[in-house]
């Protein structure tokens, strides 16, 4: 059986990863949720340069929370 993973040059190629979320009839991925946050923490922070971001998807509260650079945080509507 040969691995699907695998090109024609033998080098591995990582597989495509989505995440989908329902919730109460809406429907959205942890990519959607990614860019609306930085978007919003670009937004809320004057076009800061993100080195990195956690976000907190809270579907009861229909928000998308982050962190970014370790001390800029917000909220976003999903």
């Amino acid at each position: 059986m040969a691995n699907s993973n695998v090109t024609k040059n033998n080098t591995i190629t990582e597989p495509k990863f989505t995440a989908l979320f329902q919730y109460h009839g809406l429907e959205f991925s942890e990519e959607e949720c990614l860019t609306k946050a930085q978007a919003q923490c670009k937004k809320d922070y004057n076009d800061i340069e993100i080195t990195d971001i956690n976000i907190y998807i809270k579907p009861d509260e229909h928000r998308v929370y982050y962190v970014a650079n370790g001390d800029k945080t917000g909220s976003v509507a999903l």
